[in-house]
């Protein structure tokens, strides 16, 4: 079976930092988890927390102390999909993904042709953003990808 993984977050000098994540099956169903921040993240340096400001006012409008999941149990999140084949978008979210499912086959569907579109539709979340830097709308390109 499939699913379609996709996140959000601040790419910074010192390493990403997911603050989303959108898991969608091919029947449109989905989850959405927004994580609280890290408890490594009161060692962000300067040039991180300028980065996570940037972030949230101009892209994600994804405050970095929102969230309701631990950041650290992303991996209990993330082992309900083993059994599936994944598809996701950018080697970013790949990589998070085989830190915590190393033997799940995921496949990046940029290495299978996939440019994601300059503009994405608006997927209907819970704040007012750019689609293009949303887990879920991303989701939705990906899926109609494969599926077409």
């Amino acid at each position: 079976m499939n699913v379609y993984i996709t996140t959000d977050g601040y790419t910074l000098p010192s390493g990403f930092i997911a603050k989303e994540i959108c898991c969608m099956f091919p029947n449109g169903e989905f989850t959405h988890t927004i994580f609280k921040p890290p408890m490594t993240s009161h060692n962000l340096s300067e040039v991180d927390k300028r980065t996570i400001r940037y972030a949230t006012r101009n892209l994600n409008n994804l405050s970095f102390h929102d969230g309701w999941y631990p950041y650290e149990n992303m991996g209990e999140l993330l082992k309900r999909f083993q059994e599936y084949r994944i598809y996701t978008y950018s080697d970013v979210t790949l990589r998070l993904i085989q830190q915590f499912l190393p033997t799940t086959v995921v496949v990046n569907v940029q290495d299978e042709g996939f440019k994601m579109p300059d503009s994405l539709p608006d997927a209907v979340c819970f704040r007012v953003h750019n689609p293009r830097y949303c887990a879920k709308a991303k989701c939705v390109a990906i899926k109609n990808f494969i599926e077409s």
